[in-house]
């Protein structure tokens, strides 16, 4: 598919609305599924306009820094990577760019890139992380010169950490950092509710990159929400407290 460039399209994203994911997630079915539908039903000119200044902000930045206040304190460089915006619309020019470029996501709403290989340092802090419908809680990833060096976590970390060991190497590789831009999928405080999407959300992962632009093909990948965060790009905040700024 990707060497033809022909259109992908993810309905759901994360936030489709069924009965076990609303269980999960500590909501009723209608909860979600209204959720899911007010991020579907987005003003797609509007996002489209957020998605080129964010877009803007991080194609001409050197690095990111990602901080919140359960420890979290991440820097990666990302001079000179492409930066790939998720806005549900595809233009002839996504198209051009092939396989990363050419998905929509729905509901839509981010901006990704792949940072530059060996350079993530630092830790993040992962309060709630859902893996395989189990909750792990105050998982902690450490990176040093891009890969990841150490996983713990408070309590369920056994089956996560048994698929990691397993995998093959390229595993450990941090993977991309993505923003979301959709003012119209908004979280209640403390929920442990994990989306792409919300606007201010700030989302990390290890492993496969491909579809963020990155050169990663390992089969295993890893993907996790921070809620709350705070995201700077040389020093100036785009993402304050879970907030983007804008």
């Amino acid at each position: 598919a990707s060497k033809r460039n022909i259109k992908g399209v993810n309905l759901g994203n994360g936030l489709y609305p069924t009965e076990a994911s609303a269980k999960q997630f500590g909501m009723t079915q209608k909860e979600l599924s209204d959720l899911f539908w007010k991020g579907v039903n987005v003003d797609y000119s509007k996002l489209e306009a957020t998605g080129k200044t964010v877009q803007a902000v991080l194609a001409a930045g050197k690095e990111v820094q990602i901080t919140n206040p359960n420890g979290t304190d991440l820097k990666v460089r990302i001079e000179k990577r492409p930066v790939i915006v998720s806005d549900g619309v595809l233009s002839a020019d996504d198209l051009k760019k092939g396989f990363a470029s050419s998905q929509v996501y729905l509901p839509a709403g981010e901006a990704y890139l792949a940072p530059v290989p060996g350079s993530a340092e630092g830790k993040v802090v992962v309060d709630h992380q859902f893996y395989q419908g189990k909750e792990i809680t105050g998982l902690t990833l450490t990176f040093k010169a891009g890969k990841l060096t150490s996983m713990t976590a408070k309590s369920g970390l056994e089956p996560l950490k048994k698929l990691y060991d397993a995998a093959e190497p390229g595993k450990e590789e941090f993977a991309f950092v993505d923003l979301g831009l959709n003012p119209n999928v908004q979280l209640k405080a403390g929920s442990k509710l994990g989306a792409w999407m919300p606007a201010g959300m700030v989302t990390v992962g290890i492993g496969n990159n491909m579809w963020a632009g990155g050169e990663n093909k390992n089969a295993y990948s890893l993907f996790s929400f921070l809620p709350g965060s705070t995201l700077k790009v040389d020093g100036k905040v785009l993402v304050e407290n879970g907030m983007l700024k804008n």
